[in-house]
């Protein structure tokens, strides 16, 4: 590091002392875009359950399917 001390003032730390960044708030549809564009899963338990109930009528449809085709 050197410290060699600057001829003049150049206000650039007295800038950045009040520098603030700009934050961006996303709705959650936005989130789940952009988290679908990065490629980010995004599992959540309504997902979950609504995978759960599709698969327990599918299961429920073929066992149905398959032991009414035993007892014809």
């Amino acid at each position: 590091m050197s410290n060699k001390v600057t001829p003049y003032d150049t206000g650039k730390v007295k800038i950045g002392i009040y520098y603030e960044p700009k934050v961006n708030y996303y709705n959650p549809d936005q989130d789940w875009v952009q988290k679908a564009i990065l490629g980010i899963e995004t599992f959540h338990v309504v997902d979950t359950v609504i995978l759960g109930t599709m698969f327990a009528l599918c299961a429920y449809a073929v066992m149905g399917l398959i032991t009414r085709s035993w007892y014809d």
